[in-house]
């Protein structure tokens, strides 16, 4: 059993699964019957699309000054495969990569797309966003959601572009360097605020790190993306007694 498929069964036993882990036996999508609006009664694994109270995406508004912790990336691996689930474009990464920040530190799992954007700021949607999906030791996820504005093209987006399997459940070897990569390149003030995936099964206690800097991807990358993958962003969801930290 090689290294690339021991990582995989360790992820499926984790309870709260990264970015695009729903019932694979429950057909869900972005538009219709099926989406966002309905996930919460297409299957009771899906029930906190339907009744959470911490939900992610958000529209970031009126966030609270604090002393937040700088986030430290060391991203010194590569990527080794990339999938087209049917609802986004992901990068499987090598293990030893991280987040570090408050004391804690978060291996890097997976990164992947949303085309437009599904964090807002005041109100303001992007072209597309990427999350960067990490665990820690105990399990427990922190995404970090870079966005992009309209702009110059971004290399690195077309050689992942460039990669993304046409065919629905299918994977690609695909090998790139982490360091250098957009996320590596802005400041990296945030927000911080505790959600949830924004994919069924929905599942909260996710811990949410918004770059306040966005990165430029060109509109013609941006509608490749949309036609290869299509619009796959769930929509803001209320902040309710949340409180948003910047």
């Amino acid at each position: 059993m090689n290294w690339i498929v021991k990582i995989a069964i360790c992820l499926a036993v984790v309870v709260v699964l990264p970015a695009q882990a729903g019932d694979d036996r429950v057909h869900w999508a972005y538009e219709g019957e099926h989406g966002p609006d309905h996930w919460g009664d297409l299957s009771p694994d899906f029930v906190q699309c339907k009744v959470g109270v911490n939900q992610s995406p958000i529209n970031i508004v009126d966030a609270s000054d604090a002393q937040l912790p700088p986030l430290e990336l060391d991203y010194t691996t590569s990527t080794v495969d990339l999938l087209n689930n049917g609802h986004t474009a992901q990068a499987n990464v090598q293990p030893g990569s991280y987040l570090r920040v408050g004391g804690e530190e978060f291996e890097l799992i997976q990164l992947h797309l949303h085309t437009p954007s599904e964090h807002r700021i005041d109100g303001k949607p992007f072209l597309m966003e990427t999350h960067y999906v990490h665990r820690n030791a105990r399990g427990e996820l922190a995404v970090l959601a870079l966005l992009h504005h309209e702009g110059a093209s971004s290399e690195a987006l077309d050689r992942f572009e460039d990669k993304i399997p046409k065919t629905i459940g299918k994977s690609v070897d695909y090998s790139g360097t982490l360091a250098g990569t957009p996320v590596t390149r802005v400041e990296k003030s945030y927000y911080r605020y505790n959600g949830s995936l924004t994919t069924p099964p929905c599942s909260e206690g996710v811990r949410w790190y918004v770059l306040k800097q966005s990165s430029p991807v060109s509109l013609d990358q941006q509608k490749l993306y949309q036609k290869l993958i299509g619009d796959d962003a769930r929509g803001p969801q209320p902040i309710n007694a949340r409180v948003i930290l910047e």
